[in-house]
């Protein structure tokens, strides 16, 4: 009898948070959903694997869909520890069609809850490519990283 009580006290007390989970404390819209689903952040390293800045980007055909899908759009912000040096993109070894520099506070913003005067912001656009997007950061100074987006089918 005793061990039923406890039994069905465990039961009862693991059945009352079966109703919630961490993340419906969070009001996340669908668009704010698809962007931390679609960013991704890596440090750009030279050729001695030393660390020269960060960049995040986010692929905007996965989160604003309706917007961007003519071409393959980006959102990038980036920071780079020597402020002369000069950065590229590439999106499967093409050239970017379009490089906007943005302000810190930006339409894009809201996507990813950060902004800092030391960071770069740029809206980037490509040539419509397959469903694999290697996209390319290159510094002056020798540095490189590179993320790789996969297309929904």
């Amino acid at each position: 009898m005793r061990t039923f009580l406890i039994t069905i006290q465990f039961i009862l007390l693991l059945s009352g948070c079966a109703q919630q989970n961490a993340f419906e404390r969070f009001n996340f819209s669908s668009v704010k959903e698809l962007s931390e689903d679609s960013i991704q952040t890596v440090k750009i390293k030279n050729n001695t694997s030393e660390v020269e800045g960060i960049i995040t980007v986010v692929y905007l055909n996965k989160v604003l869909p309706e917007l961007y899908n003519k071409h393959e759009y980006f959102y990038i912000y980036y920071y780079i520890k020597d402020k002369n040096s000069s950065v590229t993109f590439t999106l499967n070894g093409k050239s970017s069609l379009l490089q906007e520099e943005l302000k810190p506070e930006n339409e894009f913003s809201y996507l990813t809850s950060f902004s800092a005067p030391w960071s770069k912001y740029y809206l980037v656009g490509f040539e419509k490519e397959g469903n694999i997007l290697n996209f390319k950061v290159e510094t002056s100074k020798q540095g490189s990283a590179t993320l790789k987006f996969v297309k929904d089918k």
